[in-house]
């Protein structure tokens, strides 16, 4: 969490008259205090309010000593606060890393200190040779931990979205067949399927993400690789939902023409994407945009892939023959953004 510095002090950061990284260090520092304490169970224990030091040292089964250097940090750095009564949750922790919280952050943070801390090593060789070394999806196979809380954070995503999305994809009057490419969770396809009685769901995805996938009667799973297989079949609405940002350029330009071939006559594609405009910060304010910049450098490093701008997304989309129908910027999500188009030529079914 930013440090609360006052005036003067965040001025003299701001105009280099002080080190402006080392708030950087003292945030990484923060960044792996928040999840030792996620990890112990801290901020739950403090959920009922202050507790003394030999309380949380029993509680969490925690040596006194260090236990005391780490709620010191989180307390200089505004996670927590002390009191004559012991530490208790700043009002920012009781809202994001307390589990029963609507606003809880704590399924976030882990993942994602994982991935910086293990898989950005070697991103300046990166950077100076323009050769990512990828690997994401092996790595977070060889975690069964991170691997779970990883799908649980996309599946929570889609929960989140899917109201949303199937709003604005309107009527689908008539539409019997929906392939899913890349929803493992197979959410999504259940959103649909609930709102459209008539619909059946075909997911396609790796096996790993699809493990833990819905048991909807009416969606079925087939285990695939994207990258290297074709993509069968003749389609009414057909999906692309948070998958061409995991791609290198021509591998995206080449899936999305795949997908659109698989729309039938008078189908859709939807295509659901996280973008970032070079100049644009209203949707999400500097937070979002900042975030969003880090995740595109995460998706090159680890993937080859990055957030596109919507401009090249319809780009793309026009290059695989479809003609665009809408675009909508989702309201629950400041960074996400919706396309619906249906192949050039073809009769769009209302």
């Amino acid at each position: 969490m930013p440090l609360a510095l006052p005036p003067d002090e965040a001025r003299a950061f701001l105009q280099g008259q002080a080190p402006a990284p080392m708030l950087d260090l003292v945030g990484m520092m923060a960044c792996h205090a928040v999840t030792a304490g996620l990890r112990l169970g801290l901020f739950d224990a403090l959920a009922e309010g202050a507790r003394d030091l030999p309380w949380l040292s029993a509680e969490l089964k925690a040596d006194p000593e260090a236990l005391t250097l780490l709620l010191d940090l989180l307390v200089r750095t505004g996670y927590l606060e002390r009191d004559e009564h012991g530490y208790a949750n700043s009002a920012a922790s009781a809202a994001s890393l307390c589990t029963g919280s609507p606003t809880y952050y704590g399924h976030v943070l882990p993942v994602w200190h994982a991935i910086v801390g293990e898989l950005w090593d070697g991103l300046a060789d990166a950077v100076r040779t323009g050769r990512p070394p990828g690997g994401f999806y092996p790595w977070l196979e060889q975690r069964p931990r991170l691997s779970a809380a990883f799908h649980t954070l996309q599946g929570g995503l889609a929960s989140w979205l899917a109201e949303e999305v199937v709003e604005l994809a309107g009527p689908l009057e008539g539409a019997t067949g929906l392939l899913d490419l890349g929803g493992g969770h197979g959410l999504y396809s259940e959103a649909f399927c609930r709102a459209h009685p008539r619909l059946t769901a075909t997911v396609v995805d790796l096996p790993g993400a699809l493990e833990d996938g819905t048991a909807h009667e009416r969606v079925t799973r087939h285990a695939a690789d994207l990258a290297k297989e074709g993509i069968d079949g003749d389609y009414d609405v057909v999906l692309l939902f948070n998958v061409l940002h995991g791609f290198p350029e021509d591998e995206a330009r080449g899936l999305l023409a795949r997908a659109a071939g698989a729309v039938r006559q008078g189908g859709r594609l939807l295509v659901l994407e996280t973008v970032l405009e070079p100049t644009d910060e209203h949707r999400g304010g500097r937070a979002e945009a900042a975030f969003t910049a880090g995740f595109s450098l995460n998706l090159w490093h680890t993937q080859g892939g990055a957030v596109r701008s919507a401009r090249t997304i319809e780009d793309w989309l026009g290059e695989a023959g479809c003609v665009a129908l809408a675009r909508h910027e989702l309201s629950r999500s400041a960074t996400h953004t919706l396309f619906i188009t249906t192949p050039a030529g073809r009769e769009v079914r209302r």
